[in-house]
């Protein structure tokens, strides 16, 4: 059986003689509580908790009231209406003002004031909430709403997660990896409306995955593929000598980007699914169940030359039943069908590269967190919504299935310059 925990349950630090003294100086009417909620009376106490803060400020500033000193250096100036940020909302109170002392006095900001109008947390909270599937209409009634409690109307909540989601996006595309290097680069399409962003996926020497950049185009443009890697050339997350290996869909523009940008001196794994389906569809239903085991047979060959006898074999066979579109479509690229043997990654690490599915897995992540968006407008919203979804999904990541291999990976890479 588990044992149970002998941690103490967290409380707020203060010794039992001075909980004492302050509950009988707060004076609780126990009767008007149980009458009114117990809920309510803490929203009202939190309330109560904020202006005291203020108060506390203004004390120490100015000192007790009715107290002289002759250190004074600001003065009480009396009090206006002011508003603080609580339980995601805003709160009417009456706001302490504090002026410094002579003739020409002026405003002495309070920082627990400030502080307390801090719109960071608000803003976190709007887009965490949207992120979550959370509509802006259904915001107010997931909320404790506080007495003359304001600022969860949808078009607010709307407008905090737009400033959440607008600093999200400028520390996605301005984020360095320190001295992180990522021999192995996942790269396929993810689209949202009309439009395809063309994204980045690094694995690092531990393993480890992380979103590197996106970019709007699509895999069958050259020219915005292009601008990806380059993109990530001049933030120093990709050398630009080469020693990567990349695992793509196929796209001939990406391709032929990749060959542009870094010439002979990167190895490219093709998706083995997509080309699977790719042959399959030129072929008759009652040929795909053969096709797709005698597909997985030679890929499944543990030497390079085995896995090439037995795609030869098995290209042959389908020129002869009369399939040549289906034997034409197995030879395109089928070398970079065999990269992995060829560097003789075998294993679990093997079944990890030889797919672009970790990308799509973390697209699939981020749609859901996109679910809810009826109409995209602008490319700017795109922008704002794919990069705070890609790092709210970069935080499941797990390490590559046979991560232990990559020290064996990397030699690979180094040893085998093409």
């Amino acid at each position: 059986m588990p044992r149970s925990s002998t941690k103490k349950p967290g409380s707020v630090k203060l010794s039992k003689v001075r909980k004492d003294h302050l509950t009988e100086v707060l004076d609780f009417d126990l009767e008007y509580i149980m009458e009114h909620g117990i809920r309510q009376t803490m929203h009202e106490y939190l309330q109560l908790l904020a202006e005291l803060l203020i108060n506390s400020e203004v004390i120490e500033l100015v000192g007790k009231r009715s107290e002289r000193s002759k250190e004074r250096s600001a003065n009480r100036w009396g009090s206006q209406d002011g508003s603080v940020a609580l339980l995601e909302q805003r709160v009417a109170i009456e706001k302490p003002r504090v002026r410094t002392a002579g003739r020409n006095g002026t405003e002495v900001a309070l920082e627990t004031y400030q502080a307390l109008n801090d719109p960071t947390f608000l803003n976190e909270q709007a887009g965490a909430k949207l992120l979550a599937g959370l509509s802006t209409r259904n915001v107010p009634k997931v909320l404790e709403k506080l007495l003359d409690g304001r600022g969860i109307g949808r078009q607010t909540i709307s407008n905090r997660a737009v400033k959440e989601m607008s600093k999200q996006l400028e520390t996605f595309k301005s984020r360095t990896f320190g001295r992180l290097e990522f021999p192995v680069i996942f790269i396929d399409g993810v689209g949202l409306g009309d439009n395809l962003f063309v994204t980045a996926i690094g694995v690092d020497k531990t393993g480890a995955k992380h979103v590197l950049d996106f970019e709007l185009g699509s895999t069958e443009n050259s020219g915005t593929c292009k601008r990806l890697l380059s993109n990530l050339i001049e933030r120093g997350v990709l050398d630009a000598d080469g020693g990567h290996l990349f695992a793509i869909d196929g796209g001939k523009a990406l391709r032929k980007a990749i060959a542009e940008t870094f010439g002979n001196t990167v190895h490219v794994q093709r998706c083995v699914q997509h080309k699977k389906r790719n042959v399959e569809d030129k072929l008759p239903d009652y040929k795909r169940q053969n096709f797709c085991q005698r597909f997985s047979a030679a890929y499944s060959k543990k030497t390079l030359r085995g896995a090439e006898a037995a795609f030869r074999t098995l290209m042959r066979d389908l020129e002869r039943d009369g399939y040549k579109a289906a034997a034409k479509s197995l030879l395109e690229g089928n070398s970079e069908l065999l990269t992995l043997h060829r560097l003789k990654i075998e294993g679990t690490l093997k079944r990890s590269l030889c797919t672009t599915n970790i990308i799509e897995s973390l697209f699939s992540n981020a749609r859901y967190q996109l679910r809810n968006v009826k109409r995209w407008r602008k490319e700017e919203q795109m922008e704002r919504w794919l990069a705070a979804s890609l790092l709210k999904a970069e935080q499941s990541l797990r390490r590559v299935p046979g991560y232990t291999q990559m020290p064996k990976l990397i030699a690979a890479l180094k040893s085998q310059k093409l």
